[in-house]
């Protein structure tokens, strides 16, 4: 029997967005490369040493609602021709996920989330013909679907110059202004809020609010926290070392770093400002 042609189309229906990352489940790569699920899950955890976080992970209850709802959004109910409710009970259902139809494993798990580099690891533990084919298309795949958001922002470098000036300014004299206010003033009408905030970064990431006063710098824990220091300061109008306080006692200067980062990166990255758009609606009815 010959193998199926890889249509862009068919691969770009399954790319989810997950931690700031662009992603595909485990169920679709295997009906793409043409195993069972449950060979592919096999393999992976054969060789788990290859697969760090950054490469593969299992999505949080959180993160399986916000999968339900892209994939709700993505029409799939067409593509794959049944009726939507019953495949995403089995794809990404909670603790009680129901069994999966369709042949492609046809037993209870979360699944997997691979990202761009844990689809190209897959080839080396699959040992396949059939799997070397697909990724490389896929790798393809990810890297037009890249340039084509990249290809659709427009230059905003001169427009984020101007708002950090506008910015810096308005909040070199909110700074003067909490600096003359009493502390213990500022920790007894902000301290509820600011954890209000941290929780839900945290739930949102599938963290937990501590991780975001730890000293790892890696991309999974200084996200979140510098999106926290961001929707502090935005919300709250803290001063930078008040905030410092809150997130694991870091000074002024990284606050404010951090704060910037988040501030120019929404501008330039829908996912980021997904993020936020997401967390504010949901923070503010809880600190007004």
């Amino acid at each position: 029997m010959a193998k199926k042609e890889i249509a862009t189309s068919e691969v770009s229906k399954r790319i989810y967005t997950l931690r700031v990352s662009q992603v595909m489940l485990d169920r679709d790569l295997a009906e793409i490369y043409e195993v069972e699920t449950k060979v592919l899950k096999q393999a992976v955890k054969r060789n788990i040493e290859r697969f760090p976080e950054d490469f593969m992970f299992e999505p949080t209850k959180h993160e399986l609602e916000i999968l339900r709802s892209q994939i709700v959004t993505s029409s799939v109910e067409n593509f794959y021709e049944v009726d939507a409710r019953p495949f995403l009970r089995s794809q990404i259902g909670t603790s009680n996920v129901e069994r999966e139809s369709g042949g492609h494993g046809g037993s209870r798990y979360t699944p997997m989330a691979f990202t761009e580099l844990g689809v190209a690891m897959l080839s080396s533990v699959l040992h396949s013909q059939r799997a070397i084919q697909v990724n490389i298309e896929i790798m393809r795949i990810f890297v037009q679907l890249r340039n084509e958001q990249k290809n659709f922002q427009p230059d905003l470098s001169p427009r984020l110059e101007s708002l950090e000036n506008m910015f810096k300014q308005r909040f070199d004299k909110l700074d003067a202004h909490f600096q003359n206010h009493a502390p213990a003033t500022q920790t007894l009408i902000r301290q509820a809020p600011v954890n209000i905030i941290k929780h839900a970064v945290a739930l949102h990431f599938g963290m937990q609010s501590e991780d975001l006063k730890s000293a790892l710098r890696t991309q999974a824990i200084s996200l979140p926290r510098q999106i926290a220091i961001y929707l502090v300061r935005k919300h709250l109008c803290m001063s930078f070392s008040e905030i410092g306080k809150h997130f694991g006692r870091r000074d002024h200067t990284t606050i404010m770093h951090a704060y910037r980062k988040i501030l120019g990166d929404s501008e330039k990255n829908t996912l980021i400002r997904t993020a936020i758009a997401a967390l504010q609606k949901e923070i503010q009815p809880l600190i007004l």
